[in-house]
């Protein structure tokens, strides 16, 4: 046990040296596309992985949520002419908004029927999103919606961006954290384990359901603003189904049952999508390769198979410094010595009585 808490605290201290000082020795090709993205992909998962791994809601509308918050920003901002912080507010708002309701509609309903009515959430704003002319200028979608400035700091620069978004990913990871070990998170999980059970014993499973459900869409909402910022645009495309499947690749890639199988599954998939593209045109095949392999060997995803090497390595470490304590200690051979047992001591009387006897007049007079 101390060796493996010594070594979780020791890759977590790493990992943040690592994240904070990554813009410091990477090139902004890395910062940008695959620092960045990772970081705001793997909040749209991370809100996945909430409903999934802690609801047992395997929910298909995050990208809608993340559209949600987008629109309604670009639309304030670049539409309208309103000041940024405004655009952020009604975007988390309404992205929370919407989600609340297309949770009355769909946490009645569990397994495929829950999957099937989310992706047709998903699908009915990606419609509306692409044929409405008068606020999301329909398949175009709304370009120059930039990030703003804040004082004296430019989030379009993108190291200042890099660490913004860092900061509000590890807020939203950590605050996911306190939420599932608190009474509404733990009552979560029992109802994913067991809901007729909680409502027997008092707990309103369907409040519960809403309320965790409509969580996940303020999370996914936050994503979608910095989304927008960084492509400086939103449209259609920003939201299809296979923005939508992506999410849910990333979710199973990095661990469904591990808030930072988000963010490992999110890298993973922009590193692949990043520079598989530049040796084959079906880097989609590559992925769901990737994602066929993972699904069938290692069902806790990256993470999973992360931490069973790291016990394997702990446990073999162990063994090894326990089998070296069990063996005999090693000393040296001691000195032949070819006199009987108690000689030592025969030749000490027989010294003593060789230097009496060696003058026997001076005895004689001591007498």
């Amino acid at each position: 046990m101390m060796i493996t808490r010594i070594m979780g605290i020791a890759s977590l201290i790493a990992l943040a040296l690592f994240l904070l000082t990554f813009p410091l020795f990477a090139s902004q090709f890395l910062v940008v596309q695959v620092g960045i993205q990772s970081l705001y992909l793997g909040i749209v998962a991370l809100s996945l992985i909430f409903l999934a791994g802690y609801g047992g809601m395997v929910s298909l509308a995050q990208m809608a949520f993340y559209g949600a918050s987008g629109y309604m920003l670009a639309i304030l901002t670049v539409t309208y002419g309103l000041p940024w912080f405004i655009g952020v507010i009604a975007g988390l708002l309404f992205a929370t908004l919407l989600a609340a309701i297309f949770a009355l509609i769909s946490v009645r309903t569990q397994g495929i029927y829950f999957i099937m009515i989310t992706l047709a959430e998903a699908m009915l704003v990606f419609y509306y999103a692409d044929q409405d002319r008068i606020f999301t200028n329909g398949h175009t979608g709304i370009n120059g919606v930039l990030a703003p400035r804040v004082g004296p700091l430019v989030i379009t620069d993108p190291n200042t961006f890099y660490y913004m978004t860092l900061i509000i990913a590890s807020l939203v990871y950590l605050g996911l954290r306190y939420i599932v070990r608190s009474p509404f998170g733990l009552a979560l999980q029992g109802i994913r384990d067991n809901a007729r059970r909680m409502q027997s014993l008092g707990f309103n499973v369907y409040a519960q359901r809403v309320a965790a459900f409509t969580l996940a869409g303020f999370i996914a909402g936050i994503a979608g603003i910095l989304g927008t910022w960084y492509d400086a645009a939103i449209s259609p495309g920003s939201i299809d189904l296979t923005r939508t499947i992506n999410i849910l690749v990333i979710a199973v890639l990095g661990g469904l049952s591990y808030f930072e199988g988000a963010f490992v599954g999110a890298t993973f998939f922009v590193l692949v999508t990043t520079y598989a593209s530049s040796f084959t045109d079906r880097f989609n095949t590559v992925i769901g390769l990737a994602f066929l392999a993972v699904a069938l060997f290692f069902p806790e995803g990256l993470i999973g198979l992360s931490k069973k090497a790291v016990q394997l390595i702990t446990r073999t470490t162990a063994w090894r410094w326990r089998y070296s304590l069990s063996l005999p200690s090693r000393k040296p051979p001691p000195v032949p010595d070819n006199s009987m047992p108690g000689t030592s001591a025969t030749v000490a009387e027989d010294e003593q009585f060789l230097i009496v006897s060696v003058k026997p007049e001076e005895e004689e007079k001591q007498l």
